[in-house]
């Protein structure tokens, strides 16, 4: 597994398309990106496959679906180490 991004590449892949995908519509951005193998990790975990970047994001309270079924950031969303999308 040498494919391994940081979580915060899907946050960024995320605001930059201006929030519009729905999460199949993310996944295959990430394999666009990324390619299918991706994994990514966080400051605090071990990798996991694309599929589970999005439960992740949720979980943490970085990103929200909306009643459309479109990806967002949370409006509180910040990033470890200071960093602010």
């Amino acid at each position: 597994m040498n494919n391994i991004k940081h979580i915060h590449e899907v946050i960024f892949l995320i605001e930059r398309n201006n929030e519009s995908w729905t999460p199949t519509e993310l996944v295959d951005a990430i394999a666009d990106a990324w390619g299918q193998d991706v994994h990514f990790g966080a400051c605090s975990g071990n990798a996991f496959p694309k599929e589970n970047a999005l439960d992740f994001l949720l979980m943490r309270h970085k990103v929200v679906l909306s009643e459309e079924g479109k990806i967002g950031l949370h409006p509180s969303m910040t990033i470890c180490d200071g960093h602010k999308v």
